[in-house]
């Protein structure tokens, strides 16, 4: 393999790692335990893994990452009494894996698609919440919301944790 060809494969692990990482930067605002470092490994993993195949032409890698990829989603999904919790971070890191597998297969916009898909997926939280009934208002940005306080109540600063969490937010 030449040097050209080596430095296509530099740029696939390069834009793997920036469209993990954009999506575990996400999860790190969020602070879920598999954040940007954690995302980012798992599409370079994935890309690497799967440029390889390309290069030696095992057809069997891409089944292989699915398989791995849902041996480590196992092991963040836990059982906490009557909850279950980590089924989302699992599935960003399947969702992770296949933008890696996408990438080291050379669909760029693909994976360029699926990043900032899977992000906005992940901000949809609060409006996932208003849906489900589990909040009493329609989650808006700071813009568009009516100024219902009056003037002897101090202004509240919002943030998107704040926002997540229901801190800070008066009941109707």
């Amino acid at each position: 393999m030449d040097l050209a060809e080596q430095g296509e494969l530099i740029g696939k692990l390069l834009l793997a790692a920036f469209c993990g990482g954009l999506i575990g930067w996400q999860r790190d605002r969020r602070q879920y335990v598999a954040g940007l470092r954690t995302m980012a490994l798992v599409a370079v993993g994935a890309s690497l893994f799967t440029s390889v195949n390309e290069v030696v032409g095992v057809d069997r890698v891409a089944a292989n990452i699915v398989t791995g990829i849902g041996f480590l989603g196992a092991g963040i999904i836990f059982r906490d009494g009557a909850t279950v919790r980590g089924i989302t971070t699992a599935a960003t890191v399947w969702a992770v894996a296949a933008i890696g597998v996408a990438i080291g297969t050379e669909l760029y916009l693909l994976a360029l698609v699926a990043t900032p898909l899977v992000f906005l997926i992940l901000e949809m939280r609060p409006l996932s919440e208003y849906l489900a009934g589990h909040r009493p208002e329609m989650p808006l940005p700071e813009m568009l919301r009516r100024n219902n306080r009056s003037d002897d109540e101090p202004a509240q600063e919002a943030s998107a944790d704040a926002e997540d969490e229901g801190i800070g937010r008066r009941e109707s």
